[in-house]
């Protein structure tokens, strides 16, 4: 009755917090639709969410990874950076969807700008609601069970970190079964989560520091910073390309065979779809502006602007519908990962880590045992043996 009563006051203090970050993020696009905020307000509250989800992520890892981290006031901490952070992220496209909206209406941007916010803010919210329920609700029973199992006594934090190495980093237990698989996951897992973290930190340099009035070091003809990164994108976009286009091989010679299982050619050939019509679309710009410096560092793009050259479609008008469907196509990517079988690059790696710590699973196992002995002081957990059985 006592933790019913509990819930119910956190369920509670939970949901104004919820309003209150609806109702601000619908002030700031009002505010931005009426011309009261700058590009500023909104790529401010982007490096604060930043700041506050890296420090978030720092804690956490420190709390799990280390016996020194392993304190309430270290939970709390790195849960308060999370959530902050996410109403910051929340806040800042919010923001930005009513400043470029309003720049848009105005003439003075194109008008696609208008739906990249809400639909990388539509996608971010499928794709964290998707994975909350894949990952932690249909787990919530099974924590619950046993929960009082775990403790940082049975803890092993040099257990989570080989694990963490060899199955998160490194997927050596892939790279045994098969190394054709293994290497498809690591291009297009790693590529993904470099494009990621490179898109990040281009916001800022892009777009963030003309806003705050810095050196607008991205449209400098030339600049090393902007051709790197440019360099850096087409690396990253190749690494899928490569990956979707090896895993489709791979499924092609085991059409037929056990292996088949471990294919999914609808969601390769999507991301297939999302990362050459960027390429494409990075073609045509260059096309456009065939003097362009950058143009030496995408040599991706730069080869497909000469073929569309050489085939006539290097078209202008071409660009603004193909980056609409560009971004909605990504967009959807990210809201399709937790019903395809991509999920399992979020789920396997947390259960590795999870059977990384014996101290726990051997104290599980007794409590489980204990509980199907029958006893006057301590009769057996229905709940207990029936997942005992399920487990063996």
């Amino acid at each position: 009755m006592a933790e019913a009563s509990h819930q119910d006051v956190a369920r509670g203090l939970r949901l104004p917090w919820r309003a209150v970050t609806l109702a601000s993020g619908a002030v700031l696009v009002v505010a931005g639709l009426g011309g009261a905020l700058s590009a500023a307000w909104g790529y401010a509250l982007f490096i604060v969410s930043g700041i506050l989800i890296f420090a978030g992520t720092l804690l956490f890892a420190l709390f799990v990874l280390s016996r020194f981290g392993q304190t309430a006031s270290m939970q709390r901490a790195f849960a308060l950076a999370f959530v902050t952070g996410a109403i910051a992220y929340v806040l800042c496209l919010s923001a930005l969807s009513g400043y470029y909206a309003h720049e848009a209406l105005g003439g003075r941007i194109e008008w696609h700008w208008m739906l990249f916010g809400p639909c990388v803010l539509a996608a971010l919210i499928v794709l964290d609601v998707g994975l909350y329920r894949k990952i932690v609700k249909n787990n919530l029973p099974t924590w619950r069970r046993y929960r009082k199992y775990i403790g940082r006594d049975r803890s092993d934090p040099a257990a989570m970190r080989r694990s963490l190495v060899d199955e998160v980093v490194l997927h050596r237990s892939l790279f045994r079964t098969s190394k054709t698989r293994w290497l498809r996951h690591a291009l297009i897992f790693w590529g993904f989560v470099a494009m990621f973290v490179t898109e990040l930190i281009a916001v800022v340099l892009r777009d963030g520091f003309p806003a705050f009035g810095w050196r607008d070091v991205w449209r400098e003809p030339g600049n090393p910073v902007r051709l790197a990164f440019a360099w850096a994108y087409d690396v990253t976009g190749v690494m899928i390309v490569l990956g979707c286009v090896l895993a489709l091989a791979w499924r092609a010679v085991v059409n037929g065979r056990p292996e088949r299982k471990y294919s999914d050619t609808p969601t390769t050939l999507f991301l297939l779809f999302v990362a050459a019509t960027g390429f494409v679309i990075e073609g045509l710009r260059i096309a456009s502006s065939p003097d362009n410096p950058a143009r030496t560092a995408t040599y991706v793009g730069f080869g497909i602007a000469w073929v569309l050259a050489r085939s006539g479609l290097s078209r202008p008008a071409l660009y603004q519908p193909l980056w609409v469907v560009h971004v909605i196509a990504a967009c959807l990517f990210i809201a399709y990962v937790p019903v395809m079988r991509l999920i399992h690059s979020c789920a396997t790696p947390l259960g590795r880590l999870a059977n990384s710590q014996k101290g726990m699973l051997a104290a599980r196992k007794r409590g489980v045992l204990g509980g199907m002995l029958p006893s006057r002081t301590n009769p057996p957990d229905p709940d207990a043996i029936v997942a005992a059985a399920k487990e063996s």
